[in-house]
């Protein structure tokens, strides 16, 4: 398959048009291909740095993850923690999101950010997961913040 290069503008594109094509998908299909798209690039990420399966640490997950997604990465969020819950899942605090940049809601609307946490955290830990987002910072709030449990 040809892979079209794009040697001036990179890899990179614009928030805007990445936020008309998530609230367009939610619009027409809900939150669901949203979710699942945003877990296969944390999936895939995981994979093409070639450490699935190699951590359950959470020092370890945030500082990969942070690298990865943040301001040295792909710049979809910062990462403020990852911390372990008492039932062996994980609560993950991020701002500066790109689901939530200049948007505000009554409901969260992180699908794709909390898409790619599950993918990733699940990759690297060979555990099944399921995650929801219990704030948003379009919703007021300080971070927004993801639990993922296991299944």
């Amino acid at each position: 398959m040809n892979t079209p290069a794009r040697p001036t503008l990179g890899p990179m594109m614009s928030l805007i048009c990445f936020q008309y094509l998530r609230q367009g998908t939610e619009e027409i299909a809900d939150r669901t291909p949203v979710v699942a798209a945003g877990r296969k690039r944390g999936t895939e990420l995981i994979e093409q740095l070639g450490l699935r399966g190699s951590t359950t640490d959470c020092a370890k997950i945030h500082k990969l993850l942070d690298s990865a997604l943040g301001v040295d990465g792909t710049r979809l969020c910062l990462v403020q923690s990852i911390k372990a819950t008492p039932n062996g899942g994980y609560e993950v605090r991020i701002t500066e999101s790109a689901c939530t940049a200049g948007q505000s809601s009554n409901e969260p609307l992180c699908a794709f950010t909390l898409g790619v946490f599950v993918g990733a955290i699940q990759a690297l830990t060979d555990r099944a997961l399921r995650g929801r987002e219990t704030a948003c910072c379009t919703c007021g709030a300080p971070e927004c913040v993801y639990v993922l449990e296991p299944l």
